[in-house]
């Protein structure tokens, strides 16, 4: 058998390191030009699939934690907090022995799952083709490959599905804000929520999220991230809403005001943002219905982003698509084993919908 993977990223990459563990043949095309082409994004929990995802893949990864915690230097267990109206005291969830709980800096992540993965990049794919035996992928550098199946790891704009066809615009307004915090504001900001901290405030009319990207070498400093956000059915629906067109100003302005029945501690990181510290483009966040997907072509299977896009609540897209690869890895080493490595269309469809249908995972295919 020999597997197709399109996109190098979370997803793609822990395929890779399954179907390398399994001894299964496969090659993984990312379309930008280098590891560092595109910011891979902030940090993202990993909790109670941390063993299954470690036993997954082959012994000569470098240990997990070490390599991905966003903590780094500062030893501190990974920590996720909450706090609503009426319950300023914290709680949450951290990391402990009961309850492995690993915040992962996406970057770190990324360059620990490409450990041994022969990346090609610059391969930015232009169309699919499948029949009865395999999948062909084409690419806009004029080649080609073939394999026996063709996994989509590729976004939320995957080559296999367009995106227009399922995507819902989720009725969300965010202003999206980035900083560096040293000294006393540090160790506040540690003090709320090691990893993070989310402000659940309907009587204010918005939810906050205050998260750590990642601790500078020194620990005495780090980057954090921040996202203000508030219902609003018009944000996806022209191009006049007022988020497009707000200055950086405009929009911490707007954020002061509405922070105002925040106590100081929660009201910090938001006023200490500077105008150039807020975003400026506008962040639409989109997700799909399940029930609007058909059968699958058994030959193309997507995955992550690709098959289910998500909002970023509780980091639930990139959690499952490390689940979507837990549950693809185990379907495909029967196959291989039971088919002697010649896969028939018919074997593939019944094995994997077979195995779907028993874990409720959520998972499709086009």
């Amino acid at each position: 058998m020999h597997v197709l993977i399109i996109g190098a990223g979370i997803g793609g990459l822990s395929l890779a390191q399954s179907l390398r563990k399994q001894q299964i043949s496969f090659e993984i095309f990312e379309r930008d030009d280098g590891a560092d082409a595109r910011f891979q994004g902030w940090a993202i929990a990993m909790h109670s699939i941390v063993d299954n995802l470690v036993a997954a893949f082959p012994s000569d990864m470098p240990d997990l934690r070490d390599s991905t915690n966003h903590l780094q230097p500062l030893d501190l267990p990974a920590q996720l907090s909450m706090y609503m109206p009426g319950r300023e005291s914290r709680w949450g969830f951290q990391d402990s022995t009961k309850f492995p709980f690993i915040r992962a800096e996406r970057n770190r992540l990324r360059n620990w799952l490409a450990t041994n993965i022969p990346i090609q990049w610059g391969k930015r794919a232009t169309r699919i083709e499948h029949d009865s035996i395999g999948a062909t992928v084409y690419f806009d550098d004029g080649t080609r490959a073939r394999g026996d199946i063709l996994v989509g790891a590729d976004g939320i704009n995957s080559i296999g599905r367009p995106a227009s066809d399922l995507l819902n615009v989720v009725p969300l307004a965010t202003i999206v804000g980035e900083l560096e915090l040293s000294g006393e504001a540090f160790r506040r900001q540690l003090a709320l929520g090691h990893s993070g901290y989310m402000l659940i405030r309907p009587d204010l009319g918005f939810i906050g999220f205050a998260g750590l990207h990642y601790v500078l070498p020194d620990g005495m400093s780090a980057r954090y991230y921040w996202n203000f956000m508030q219902a609003d059915h018009d944000i996806g629906k022209a191009d006049d809403h007022w988020l497009h067109k707000a200055s950086q100003q405009e929009k911490k302005d707007h954020i002061l005001k509405s922070i105002q029945g925040l106590s100081p501690q929660f009201r910090e990181i938001f006023e200490i943002t500077g105008p150039e510290g807020i975003r400026e483009e506008t962040h639409i966040w989109r997700d799909l219905e399940l029930d609007k997907v058909g059968l699958p072509a058994c030959r193309v299977i997507l995955m992550g982003d690709a098959a289910h896009a998500m909002t970023p609540f509780r980091g639930e897209g990139g959690y499952h698509t490390l689940v979507d690869t837990l549950a693809l890895g185990e379907m495909l080493a029967p196959c291989l084993r039971e088919q002697g490595g010649r896969c028939e269309t018919r074997e593939i469809c019944m094995l994997m919908l077979n195995d779907l249908d028993q874990m409720g995972s959520r998972w499709f295919w086009k």
